[in-house]
């Protein structure tokens, strides 16, 4: 991904300012957690030479807490990485549930509800964040173990 892209894709959704952090290493603090990638100039080959002549591309995005740091003498890495900035930011800042809690939900008709026995199952939303809820059944019958739920394979009651 291009590295303006990412720097506006980052402050819209968080708010906050990007700066260069290290050396070629970009990122911001948002909420207790520092997020970071580097950037690198794209390769051009021209003439049968290989040129370092565009623009910025960002990669490597990587999310820590603000006050864990890693340790070359142990071998401990702080915080972890992410596929694309969209996972970085989601990773901070989780996208709001699709059903709110206390809603009527219905098991869609696709394979996986089929599959798992809740298609045209109608149920209460007890829990919901990430893509995934927790339900309450209105048959009254109990999930033998906790059990999650995505969101995409449930609508609401009525539609």
């Amino acid at each position: 991904m291009l590295h303006k892209k990412a720097v506006k894709k980052v402050e819209k959704a968080l708010g906050v300012k990007v700066e260069l952090i290290g050396n070629c290493r970009y990122g911001c603090t948002y909420d207790g957690y520092v997020l970071s990638w580097h950037v690198q100039r794209q390769w051009k080959v021209e003439n049968d030479k290989i040129m370092e002549d565009g623009p910025l591309e960002a990669f490597n995005w990587h999310i820590r807490r603000e006050n864990d740091h890693s340790d070359s003498m142990t071998d401990y890495f702080a915080g972890s990485f992410r596929e694309n900035v969209t996972q970085l930011i989601q990773a901070v800042k989780p996208s709001p549930p699709r059903f709110p809690i206390g809603s009527l939900v219905q098991g869609k008709e696709n394979k996986r509800a089929k599959r798992h026995g809740y298609a045209n199952r109608l149920a209460l939303v007890t829990e919901a964040s990430g893509g995934y809820m927790y339900l309450s059944w209105t048959s009254g019958e109990k999930d033998r173990y906790r059990k999650c739920y995505p969101e995409r394979d449930f609508q609401l009651a009525g539609r």
